[in-house]
C-alpha cells in the first residue's frame, strides 16, 4: 500500500471516528472529565479518619504513595501564601489545613475516578473501590487490616463513598467516633 493511500485512510479513519466524537457516541458519560465524587461538604470528618489512621509518614503520608494523606499527624502540605515552615515539621499541635483537606479530597478522588463516579451514582458496589477493600483486609495491604467491615471507620467511609444524602447532612457521628477508638 502506498503512504499516499496509508494517509488516505487514516484520513477517513480519523474524519469518521472525529464524527462520532462530535456525537459522544461512542464515549462514557464521563468522558468530558464530568465525574462525579462524593460530596466535599462532607469530607472533612473523613478526611480526619483518614488522616488518623492512614497518613502517618511510614504508611499514605508518604509523598510517594499513590493515595496520599496530608494532615497533622504526617506529611504537611505548606500553603502557597505562606513563609511558615514549621508546617513540615510534624508538629501535632498545628491542625490540619484547608489546602491539605482539599489535596486529601483530590487524592481519595482521583484513586478511582471512574469507579467512584459509579459508586456514587449508585451504578456500582462500594465493594469495587480499593478503598473500601484494603483496610477491611478484602484485599493484601502492605499495612495490614485497619478496620472491620460495618465498624465505625468503615460506616463512615461508606456511607461518603455512597453519598445517600443531601450534601452537607451526612451524619458524622461513625467518622467521630472512629478517630476516638
Amino acid at each position: 500500500m502506498s503512504a499516499s493511500k496509508l494517509v488516505r485512510v487514516g484520513m477517513g479513519f480519523l474524519g469518521a471516528c472525529g464524527a462520532a466524537l462530535a456525537f459522544a457516541s461512542c464515549l462514557p458519560e464521563y468522558a468530558n472529565n464530568e465525574l462525579n465524587c462524593p460530596p466535599y461538604e462532607d469530607f472533612a470528618a473523613v478526611s480526619t479518619l483518614l488522616e488518623r489512621r492512614c497518613g502517618t509518614l511510614d504508611c499514605h503520608g508518604d509523598g510517594a504513595r499513590p493515595l496520599r494523606i496530608y494532615g497533622q499527624y504526617g506529611l504537611r502540605l505548606k500553603p502557597e501564601d505562606s513563609d511558615d515552615d514549621t508546617l513540615f515539621s510534624g508538629n501535632l499541635e498545628r491542625a490540619t489545613t484547608e489546602i491539605e483537606r482539599e489535596s486529601n479530597y483530590r487524592s481519595v478522588c482521583g484513586l478511582e475516578p471512574e469507579l467512584t463516579h459509579q459508586v456514587v451514582n449508585g451504578e456500582l458496589a462500594v465493594e469495587r473501590l480499593t478503598l473500601v477493600r484494603k483496610p477491611r483486609l478484602s484485599e493484601k495491604h502492605k499495612g495490614g487490616r485497619i478496620w472491620n467491615e460495618g465498624k465505625p471507620p468503615d460506616r463512615c467511609l461508606v456511607t461518603w463513598l455512597e453519598s445517600k444524602y443531601e450534601p452537607g447532612t451526612m451524619d458524622t457521628a461513625d467518622c467521630e467516633a472512629a478517630v476516638t477508638e
